[in-house]
């Protein structure tokens, strides 16, 4: 298979960034986008195989443009990465409406927009893979995370469904759930927490979003090897769809599985029976 060209979002720092620069070292063509791409351009400006693109993912014109001018430079889009976002660790009850709203927008419509504007170059090309980035949170999620769980679910359940839509296109997808992986995610300028508080949460919520905070520096896993994790795997025939990534994201997902056996084994005689006979 030939030297494939990547699409990153949210590339100009954490894991977006750690992709790139793994990229860069192993000779792949990239588009490398942010919202402000001055910050790329000031560590690649100088190499040939990186495009450096102002990208808005909340716009599609913007969007388009991007994808053009990679598909200009290097003649197709092979892979996608879809990793723009941030967190949100807060009370459901304690967040706006308008906040909700924002954060729903950037971290789940964004990564939409992305992805239909891409479908037509991969559809023409018929051939592309589509990395979603959701989360161990996103499929074994934590109390005061629900917004978060929302979108990460959401993406989780997007990415097995259109797989089943592009596949016979020659396009396929996965979705990633990477466990804490030690980048500026946990930084106060990248967790998004809320103002609002409501006393009945105040000891359960200040204790676990302090706890959380105090991860920071010290997860577990090694940004430069979630990228190696990434290309390795676009060398294969065949990506998986589901991707967990870390041994603490492995951990929540078996500690899930387990639960749902649990319950589906104490309730199949009950819950199962309601069929017509």
């Amino acid at each position: 298979m030939k030297n494939k060209v990547w699409m990153v979002t949210g590339a100009s720092q954490g894991l977006g960034l750690s992709v790139v620069e793994k990229l860069v070292e192993n000779n792949f063509q990239v588009i490398a986008t942010s919202r402000n791409k001055e910050s790329l351009e000031e560590k690649f400006a100088q190499n040939p195989n990186v495009l450096c693109v102002d990208m808005d993912i909340l716009d599609p014109k913007s969007i388009k443009e991007a994808i053009e001018k990679g598909v200009q430079k290097f003649g197709s889009i092979d892979i996608l990465l879809n990793n723009a976002g941030y967190g949100q660790m807060w009370t459901f009850e304690e967040t706006s409406k308008q906040d909700a709203e924002k954060y729903i927008n950037n971290n789940l419509n964004g990564t939409l927009n992305v992805i239909r504007e891409i479908l037509p170059v991969m559809r023409n090309q018929k051939s592309g893979h589509i990395y979603i980035t959701s989360s161990g949170w996103g499929y074994a999620t934590v109390p005061y995370n629900s917004l978060y769980a929302a979108c990460k679910f959401a993406l989780d359940g997007f990415a097995e469904s259109i797989s089943n839509e592009l596949k016979p296109l020659g396009i396929t997808v996965s979705s990633i759930k990477p466990g804490g992986i030690r980048t500026n995610f946990l930084k106060e300028n990248s967790l998004v927490t809320g103002e609002t508080k409501i006393e009945a949460y105040q000891e359960g919520r200040d204790e676990w979003v302090n706890t959380v905070k105090s991860w920071n520096g010290y997860q577990d896993g090694n940004p430069e090897k979630y990228a190696e994790l990434l290309i390795e795997l676009s060398k294969r025939d065949e990506i998986p769809m589901h991707i967990f990534a870390g041994r603490d994201s492995y951990e929540m997902a078996r500690n899930k599985i387990k639960t749902i056996q649990d319950s589906l084994d104490s309730l199949e005689a009950l819950a199962a029976n309601l069929h017509f006979e």
